[in-house]
């Protein structure tokens, strides 16, 4: 399988200098130079409209060079390298080439800087955004968690959206859909402790199985932003649909450790929550 990197950092001179002539229509220049020229590539395999997913522009110049200048010295064939690793330990259910590109991320943005360290990663069915401060500390070696992430769900998306022929929707496959994703990313790196899946204490964790997941699983007319990504008001927190994936997840695999990533993705989520014995 062919990867190609897109490092589009390396292309937003004509951003830069519009911005620096104290142009205010920074949108529409960031469509113009940071999107347009590599959406199409993209978003090809998008069976539906995904512009929600494209990278927000960075208003604050200054700040985005000293940004592109730190990510410039980041070694694109090491990165390569690391990539494929991950695809060798993953093969795809076919060849096509996937394509990855790598966007600044602004620094204003300080949940990704201070709990996910720099590094953000979203799927463009099948091809990928990531998008980088480096401003965030150990920013580098993130990268390559975030891709084997992202990679488990083209290669997921790939089997339920066209091998098999369809998902369910349901919150519970949403749940085990990042679980094993990122289950998937920590065996390739297991130095790396990420904050959304152990940030919950045991007690807050059985209130909110309890009082909310364990009563939603099977919906499919859900609020997916709520229920992975947290909702202060509702007092479910931040990635809290990241941390009970990742927990279904773990305990299958305490139980079936020699089932491997490949198998698991085959496995439809009712199957992998009563094979787990998660019960709180």
């Amino acid at each position: 399988m062919n990867l190609e990197i897109i490092a589009v950092y390396e292309n937003l001179e004509g951003y830069i200098l519009e911005m620096e002539k104290d142009n205010t229509a920074y949108e529409e220049l960031w469509d113009r130079y940071a999107i347009k020229p590599y959406w199409d590539k993209i978003s090809q395999w998008a069976p539906f409209d995904m512009s929600d997913r494209k990278p927000q522009p960075i208003k604050d110049i200054n700040k985005l060079k000293q940004q592109i200048r730190l990510l410039k010295e980041m070694n694109l064939d090491v990165i390569k390298s690391k990539f494929k690793a991950v695809v060798e330990a993953l093969p795809n259910y076919d060849d096509d080439t996937i394509v990855i590109a790598i966007y600044p991320l602004d620094d204003d943005n300080t949940t990704v800087k201070e709990q996910q360290n720099g590094v953000l990663g979203v799927n463009v069915f099948g091809n990928m955004l990531i998008q980088v401060n480096p401003f965030a500390k150990d920013y580098l070696q993130w990268i390559p968690y975030v891709f084997a992430h992202e990679y488990h769900h083209t290669v997921w998306g790939n089997y339920w959206h066209v091998i098999h022929g369809g998902s369910t929707g349901t919150l519970l496959e949403a749940l085990l859909i990042d679980g094993q994703a990122d289950f998937f990313a920590k065996s390739l790196n297991p130095t790396l402790n990420p904050t959304w899946i152990c940030q919950i204490s045991k007690e807050k964790e059985e209130e909110l199985w309890k009082n909310n997941y364990s009563k939603l699983l099977y919906e499919t007319d859900f609020d997916y932003a709520k229920y992975m990504f947290g909702n202060e008001e509702s007092a479910i927190p931040w990635c809290a649909g990241y941390f009970f994936g990742y927990k279904i997840i773990e305990s299958f695999r305490k139980i079936y450790p020699t089932t491997n990533t490949k198998q698991m993705i085959e496995m439809n989520s009712d199957e992998i929550l009563s094979m787990s014995e998660y019960n709180l």
